[in-house]
């Protein structure tokens, strides 16, 4: 897709903003509410005063973790599929205030802040969204509310922003080796400047014009489904006489398909999460955890941005939530 000139893509924008400034207010006066129940930024010292209960606590509305994941939808959504990434932040609470402190303390650049230890808390690893939303919360003029690595990419690229020499420039050091934090900051970076923001004169209001309109002019697709075999093989001919009713069943099936499927190695398998490590038809490492039914992957409660596939038997959810990984449902190339 070709990129607007600066002056259209700035013209554009101004016209955009005409049309959705009061959607806008509305979310920075929710904002605004969430600021003066956390002000966490202004005074760190009150992060000490969270208690377990103020970090999670489904019985009420008020908790933070509500804050971040429900109650400030509009300024960028996160989509994680279960309650144990909470649950864990208040079992481990002094851990998570201690990550608090590092989200909100200003001698820390964007980067850094990403990159510090959520992983440490489950749930909060993989590509951070639940980190990102809540740095995002308290340094909205360094960042958009825009949490997916592959998101930020999509709108760099249809902005042709050359995000690869800007990580030579800025890291010394390829953009594929890059951590997650680096690759955030730079994508920003990228972004903002497409459209000559500086951030000194970047307010959240700015950023939340600015997502708003790429989320709406490039919105971004979801990958293809792979393209089913021509020739079905009927189940009995791959070695099994039944329909899986285990994971493991799953695994046979796969293994005796990973080729059709669209991957021709599989470099690991394992008992932990995600499941299995395989390198696709583009030469590129990708993650698959295998279900029976695709929905058992949310059951399980596991992360959805842990891992880029789900192969199962049967994808029983009848509209996917866009945030789940792609499903792959094994029973599609099998002639019942």
């Amino acid at each position: 897709m070709a990129a607007y000139s600066e002056y259209s893509l700035n013209e554009k924008l101004k016209e955009f903003e005409k049309e959705h400034k009061d959607y806008l207010e509305g979310a920075i006066g929710l904002y605004n509410e969430f600021l003066k129940r956390y002000p966490f930024r202004e005074h760190p010292e009150k992060i000490d005063e969270l208690t377990p209960e103020r970090i999670y606590n489904p019985g009420v509305q008020d908790y933070f973790i509500a804050w971040i994941e429900f109650k400030l939808k509009n300024l960028g959504r996160i989509s994680v599929g279960s309650s144990l990434y909470a649950e864990s932040a208040r079992e481990n609470s002094d851990k998570f205030k201690q990550l608090l402190k590092t989200a909100v303390d200003p001698a820390l650049n964007i980067a850094e802040k990403i990159n510090a230890p959520w992983e440490s808390i489950r749930g909060f690893g993989g590509d951070k969204l639940v980190a990102k939303k809540i740095i995002f919360c308290y340094n909205p003029e360094k960042m958009l509310p825009v949490f997916k690595t592959d998101h930020l990419e999509h709108f760099a690229n249809c902005l042709q922003a050359d995000y690869a020499q800007g990580a030579l420039n800025k890291y010394g050091k390829s953009y594929n080796t890059l951590s997650t934090g680096q690759k955030c900051e730079l994508l920003n970076d990228v972004l903002f400047a497409a459209f000559q923001y500086q951030e000194a004169e970047t307010s959240i209001y700015d950023t939340l014009l600015l997502t708003r309109f790429l989320y709406e002019t490039y919105p971004p697709q979801r990958l293809p489904a792979l393209t089913r075999r021509t020739k079905m093989e009927p189940l009995h001919s791959l070695g099994a006489l039944f329909q899986p009713k285990c994971e493991q069943e799953v695994v046979y099936l796969f293994s005796v398909l990973h080729r059709d499927l669209g991957f021709p190695y599989v470099l690991k398998l394992q008992t932990a999460f995600p499941d299995c490590v395989v390198i696709n038809k583009n030469r590129e490492i990708k993650t698959i955890e295998f279900e029976v039914m695709a929905s058992d992957f949310i059951h399980h409660g596991h992360p959805k941005d842990g891992c880029d596939f789900i192969v199962c038997w049967e994808n029983d959810l009848d509209e996917p939530d866009e945030e789940m990984p792609e499903i792959i449902s094994v029973k599609d190339y099998i002639n019942q």
